[in-house]
């Protein structure tokens, strides 16, 4: 149940004569409201459970609010997970108390002076209610936010700091509020404020936010401030950095990419892709050829990964030949090393990118070969004319190769352009890669593979292609010969199931068939497949649907999935 704060927490005369059930509560339903409640507060409840209990008390209206303040502000300051990470609790609270005020016509800052509450308020409405205000930006509640900097609660210190840090990356602050953040700078401060106040002040362009955040960063710096500090960095750059502390940054970030903790080199990767210049280059050029790390070697090829995302930077990287350095990197011992050097010659792109990529998949032998193909279908520009049809060539051939886990490989590779073509809704490109890959006899000779994860494998890119390419007489005949015949009950299930997502009424007496599968996740599948093909007009499936019901006995988990399929034909059919 949702306990109150511990005595020690709050003064001795706090919560005399008060009790939650002294409160009214809208209608009867008490237990529910706490028990939505106790989900909300939860530590352990699920995401979805939380964002439902907190649409059930929305649902009640203002007229839950003086129960809701008096629980929020009674409950003990919740400080798990540990900072950096911050509670789950918050973002729901939030919204609940910001659409609770707005439904009333009450300011956020009169929620924490509302009657039920005794003076002053607890830290968890306290951070609910600077959530919420920091959701309305262009609302005047920046003096509110400030007030949070001067409670004796860590978390509402934190939420307030990072309000105003959000605040900043949007509107000016308020000189006032300016010189309030500076005052959380000092040693004595937490060293989660100091970090978040630290942001909020560099959001807002002030030399005493980058001094600080530098102090942060420095060799003195606990770790966990360190790796905050570079995640912050990564994640949240702010947006207007004048060009002396881009430099400055730079050359910290490049420093942390020789980091031992491999987090910090990590973060700092992902922050020099949005911050760095072109002048970088010739210093991440430099760590490639002579440092001996591979960790600081993933690092930095981690960051031109990040860095081509930037069409300059991208631009630039091709014309100063860095990828001329990465080349030696396609054929290291190491894996990851091998992997990350793929990904970033795919990022980058352009025609020598794609020359080198396409020769080393005729290589056979190629250490990287796996890598290879797995970094194809990232290549910048895979889905435009005549790339995508190179590409697909090479993973055709690469499907003729003897190991099944190159062909796995390949097969994945093909199934990701589908679904890119498709889901950018190029049909063009999505056409014309579904035609040269049901063009020869590939596909055929994989549906007989030995492997059943091949086959498998096969059968799922068949359900990507276009429906043109998946209307071929002999597609059809292979896909049914395998539902039938194929041993591996996974195969089966899968063209099922893919029958059932490319709306393939000719596999319908199929379908059928397969309800008599030895496999009752097979039979399972059939009957999803043909829930999603049945219209009320099918009197067939009606009638073998009676059927499957009748034999309840053999399979009743299957003829209680007919039994609802049933009904809802029915319901269709009476609409």
């Amino acid at each position: 149940m949702i306990s109150k704060r511990a005595d020690d927490e709050q003064p001795s005369s706090r919560n005399a004569g008060k009790n939650n059930n002294d409160l009214l509560l809208p209608g009867n339903q008490g237990e529910s409201i706490r028990a939505a409640l106790a989900l909300l507060l939860g530590p352990e409840t699920d995401y979805q459970s939380r964002v439902k209990a907190t649409r059930r008390l929305a649902q009640q209206g203002p007229a839950i609010l003086p129960f809701l303040l008096y629980t929020l502000s009674n409950y003990p300051e919740i400080t798990s997970p540990p900072w950096p990470w911050w509670p789950p609790q918050y973002e729901q609270c939030s919204y609940l108390l910001l659409q609770l005020s707005q439904h009333s016509q009450t300011r956020l800052e009169k929620l924490l002076q509302h009657p039920v509450i005794q003076q002053p308020a607890g830290p968890v409405l306290w951070v609910s209610v600077i959530e919420a205000a920091g959701q309305l930006i262009h609302d005047d509640y920046e003096e509110l936010i400030c007030r949070g900097l001067h409670t004796p609660w860590t978390t509402v210190r934190n939420a307030a700091a990072m309000a105003l840090a959000t605040r900043a990356g949007k509107i000016t602050l308020h000189a006032s509020t300016i010189e309030k953040l500076k005052l959380h700078l000092n040693a004595q401060e937490d060293i989660s404020v100091q970090l978040t106040a630290a942001y909020a002040l560099l959001s807002s362009g002030e030399r005493a936010g980058m001094t600080a955040f530098l102090q942060l960063l420095g060799p003195q710096a606990p770790l966990e401030a360190k790796k905050a500090a570079v995640f912050l960095i990564a994640t949240e750059l702010p947006q207007h950095l004048l060009r002396p502390r881009r430099a400055q940054l730079t050359d910290l970030l490049l420093a942390f990419l020789q980091d031992a903790n491999q987090e910090i080199a990590h973060h700092a990767a992902q922050a020099l892709g949005k911050l760095a210049a072109p002048s970088v280059l010739v210093l991440i050029r430099a760590i490639l050829e002579y440092s001996h790390s591979v960790k600081t070697q993933i690092a930095a090829l981690t960051a031109l990964e990040e860095m081509a995302n930037r069409p300059s930077m991208r631009r630039a990287i091709r014309q100063r030949g860095i990828l001329t350095y990465i080349t030696p990197f396609l054929r290291a011992d190491n894996p990851e090393l091998r992997r990350q050097a793929c990904y970033t010659f795919a990022a980058c792109g352009g025609s020598y990118a794609t020359a080198v990529l396409g020769t080393i998949i005729f290589s056979m032998d190629h250490q990287g070969l796996t890598e290879i193909i797995e970094a194809l279908r990232l290549l910048h520009g895979v889905l435009r004319a005549p790339t995508r049809i190179r590409v697909v060539h090479w993973l055709l051939h690469a499907l003729a190769h003897q190991r099944e886990e190159i062909q796995i490989s390949a097969l994945d590779s093909l199934a990701y352009l589908l679904w890119k073509a498709r889901t950018q809704r190029q049909s063009r490109a999505w056409a014309q890669i579904s035609q040269e890959i049901v063009g020869g006899d590939t596909i055929q000779s994989l549906l007989n593979a030995g492997n059943p994860w091949v086959r498998q494998r096969t059968v799922e890119l068949l359900g990507l292609l276009d429906k043109r390419s998946t209307s071929q007489l002999h597609l059809r005949s292979l896909m049914l010969h395998l539902l039938y015949n194929d041993p591996d009950s996974g195969v089966r299930a899968c063209i099922a199931y893919i029958c059932g997502q490319i709306a393939a009424r000719w596999a319908i007496p199929g379908l059928i068939h397969t309800l008599l599968d030895p496999d009752e996740y097979v039979a399972e599948a059939a009957l999803n497949a043909l829930g999603l093909l049945a219209t009320p007009s099918d009197g067939l499936i009606c009638y073998v649907l009676r059927e499957v019901i009748h034999n309840s006995q053999q399979r009743p988990a299957l003829a209680a999935h007919a039994k609802a399929l049933l009904k809802k034909l029915r319901k269709r059919e009476a609409k």
